[in-house]
This record gives structure tokens, C-alpha cells and sequence, in this order.
């Protein structure tokens, strides 16, 4: 069987119904009705949803050929076929071909099967063999409404463009639609009333209701104070990460940020971001305080002392800056 019909008409809904109620046949249950002519099957083999898997690398219609190939291996003239949507979600007409290809094999192999599509071309299909049967749900047109109601030995629409009205799509939208899909026939989907009119309100192109939406508004954030870690000063007491190692700036941070520290008598040129101020200078040492008794040898100190009172030749004395 094949069954035709529109989207949210029931088409998946009736063909679980019988997989469901051969089931629970063979498993000897009753079933929820007034009476029923029931095929015992010793398999019943399903396609229904989505199948698209990230971690297996599988597209919705790659998902679904990987399922109906090894549906094909077990299929037997005993067994129960169920496919929904078959060859959907590639090439229409690529996706068409595969359908017809895929029931084929299920006719030459006896299957019982039910098969939901919207492919005109396997209408034509199941009408040319006279062992399928073609069934379609039931559409109210006037009201734009399914009627949930199965009619054996019919083909039905698909009526996507009286859906797409009935879940507000906008009446020049749909005959932008109905013109691109069946050219002079698009006259056969002109709306037979008018659409209730809406309050007047913000539209989109193509008369789409604009709804208000919250917007992002960029925060203008104040600029961050300058943290007292950042800007050292000669004499600061500081703390080498990670080690913990306590140092003294001998020279405050350069362009590259790079701070000249004096760690146990060794100077070291160590950037910014991996020390931690432990107590400033002005808290250690009086305001004129000569650095040079830390930071300069005995010997350097001494040279300089003596170059300070006299020309003493072939004698150096190193300033750190």
C-alpha cells in the first residue's frame, strides 16, 4: 500500500497503527477495535523518523538508505515493511527513482508493505500494478484542516501550500509559490477566502508580521582601574610566580612589560604578569633613600665612592638604571 496525503495529515501515525497492531497480534494481545483482518508476520521491519547520527558521521538521507538496505536483507514474503517518507531528504528526483527502485524490490520479493510519500511519480507507480493499493488522507480544503481519515483506492496532495496558509504564510508569499511550482496552474491555489486581517503592525517583506524581539544593547564599560600589582616602582617589594621567590624592583617595567627584579642578589628580568606586589617602597624605605646600598656590590659601591672624590684611572663603576 501506498499512502499519499498532506504533511500533518496522519500518514505516520496510520502505518505505526498497523505495525503496532501486528505486533501486538503475534503476541497475542487484544486489539483496541470493533474487529480486524490481521496478517501474521514473521518480521516487521521499520523506517520511520530521523536517523541522522554526528558521531556515525549519518545524514537524514544517508540514515535512512543505511536502514533500508538492511531492511532489503531481511525482508522476506513473510514479513512486514514499513517506510515513512521514502527517498526524502536528498535530490527530488535522485530521492523519486531510489523510491521507486526500493519498492520494486519489495514487490518482486512479495512483502507486504506500507509506504508514505509525496512523490507524484510513485502514485503513477502503484497505479500501474494492480496488487498495490493506493490510499491517501482525507484534507478539508474549504476549512484547510486534515481530517485524520484514511480513503482506500486514492491518491491524495500533498497540499503543502494550503498547510503553509493555514500556519500563516502570507497569501502573495503563497502565490509566489504556487507560480514557481505549477506556472498557469497556479490558479488553482488562489484562496477561495479572504485571510481574517490582522492588527496593523510592523511587516517584514512579503507581509510577515514583524514580532518585537529584545536587542543587544552593548554595555559601556568603564575603563579598569589600573591594578596596584601593574605599575612597580624601584624598591618595591614583589613576589616571583610560581615560585614564590621574594624579589626587589630594581627597574620599573619596560615597553614590553618586562620588570628588572633583584632576587637574591641576582637580577632577573621577569615580566609583569608573573609578579605579585607584596609591600611598596615607600612603605620600606625613606623617601631619598639611596638604592645603591641594595643594589650594588661592595666593590661597585667602593669605585664609585672613590671616582665620586678623585680621578681614579682604569676604574669602572656600573649604575643600574
Amino acid at each position: 500500500m501506498v499512502i499519499t496525503g498532506p504533511n500533518t495529515g496522519g500518514k505516520t501515525v496510520a502505518i505505526k497503527t498497523v505495525g503496532l497492531f501486528v505486533l501486538m497480534a503475534c503476541s497475542g494481545l487484544h486489539l483496541p477495535c470493533r474487529e480486524a483482518d490481521i496478517a501474521m508476520r514473521n518480521l516487521v521491519l521499520c523506517d520511520i523518523g530521523d536517523g541522522q547520527d554526528i558521531l556515525d558521521n549519518l545524514s537524514t538521507f544517508s540514515a535512512h538508505i543505511t536502514n533500508v538496505l538492511e531492511i532489503l536483507k531481511r525482508a522476506t514474503g513473510e514479513s512486514l515493511v514499513i517506510l515513512d517518507e521514502l527517498g526524502s531528504g536528498t535530490d527530488p528526483a535522485e530521492g523519486m527513482g531510489i523510491a521507486i527502485a526500493i519498492l520494486e524490490q519489495l514487490r518482486l520479493r512479495g512483502c507486504l508493505y506500507l509506504v508514505t510519500t509525496h512523490y507524484p511519480e510513485v502514485k503513477t507507480y502503484a497505479g500501474r500494478h494492480e496488487e498495490l493499493i493506493s490510499a491517501r488522507m482525507a484534507f478539508d480544503r474549504e476549512n484547510l484542516r486534515p481530517l485524520y481519515r484514511l480513503e482506500m483506492g486514492k491518491t491524495g496532495d500533498s497540499c503543502a501550500l494550503y498547510i503553509a496558509k493555514r500556519l500563516g504564510m502570507p497569501e502573495d508569499m503563497i502565490q509566489t509559490a504556487a507560480s514557481e511550482a505549477y506556472g498557469e496552474g497556479a490558479d488553482l491555489y488562489q484562496s477561495r477566502e479572504k485571510s481574517q486581517e490582522k492588527p496593523p503592525g510592523r511587516q517584514w517583506p512579503g507581509g510577515l508580521e514583524r514580532i518585537p524581539v529584545p536587542g543587544i544593547v552593548p554595555i559601556k564599560r568603564k575603563p579598569a582601574a589600573a591594578s596596584p600589582e601593574k605599575g612597580f616602582t624601584r624598591g618595591d617589594s614583589v613576589e616571583v610566580l610560581p615560585k614564590g621567590e621574594i624579589g626587589i624592583v630594581v627597574r620599573p617595567a619596560d615597553q614590553t612589560g618586562n620588570v628588572l627584579v633583584q632576587v637574591k642578589r641576582e637580577k632577573r628580568l621577569i615580566n609583569q604578569k608573573r609578579l605579585k606586589l607584596k609591600v611598596r617602597a615607600k612603605e620600606l624605605y625613606p623617601e631619598d633613600y639611596d638604592f645603591s646600598i641594595v643594589f650594588d656590590s661592595v666593590e661597585n659601591r667602593k669605585a664609585r665612592h672613590q671616582m665620586e672624590r678623585k680621578y681614579v684611572g682604569n676604574m669602572e663603576a656600573r649604575v643600574e638604571e
